[in-house]
């Protein structure tokens, strides 16, 4: 019973000393949680995809955002931002980033989108009792 209450009393512990997750009075991502930056900025050609993630309660934990496997940014529930492409295919995946606070998960959420010149995109980002789910807003 005391070995328990002890390993309780340092999970609490540990979990204190995480550090607090900035934001932006926008909701946009902070710079610091975005890794590709240059795909953040507007050129002539580039097509715009807007990524939002839901907030409240099943949104609160930090997710990596990858295109074609590399990761662009971390975003928690409630952010926002948009990067701009070229034409082409590209494969977006959400999956949890592991800290000492969140639970492990082995598997993540996939979505391929085409990319047509001047077009505009925009992807919801959500988790709910069956898990993350990635796709065009509206669906």
């Amino acid at each position: 019973m005391i070995k328990a209450l002890a390993a309780c009393a340092t999970v609490i512990a540990l979990a204190g000393c995480a550090a607090p997750v900035e934001r932006t009075a926008s909701g946009e991502i902070p710079p610091a949680r975005v890794y590709i930056k240059s795909m953040t900025q507007q050129e002539s050609g580039l097509s715009q995809v807007e990524f939002t993630r839901d907030g409240g309660m099943l949104n609160n934990g930090m997710l990596e955002l990858a295109i074609n496997d590399v990761v662009l940014a971390q975003i928690i529930g409630g952010e926002h931002f948009s990067i701009w492409l070229k034409p082409g295919s590209y494969d977006f995946s959400v999956k949890p980033v592991h800290t000492l606070n969140s639970s492990s998960y082995a598997g993540q959420n996939k979505m391929t989108l085409d990319v047509k010149n001047g077009a505009s995109y925009k992807i919801r980002i959500a988790s709910d009792i069956r898990g993350l789910k990635i796709g065009p807003a509206g669906q």
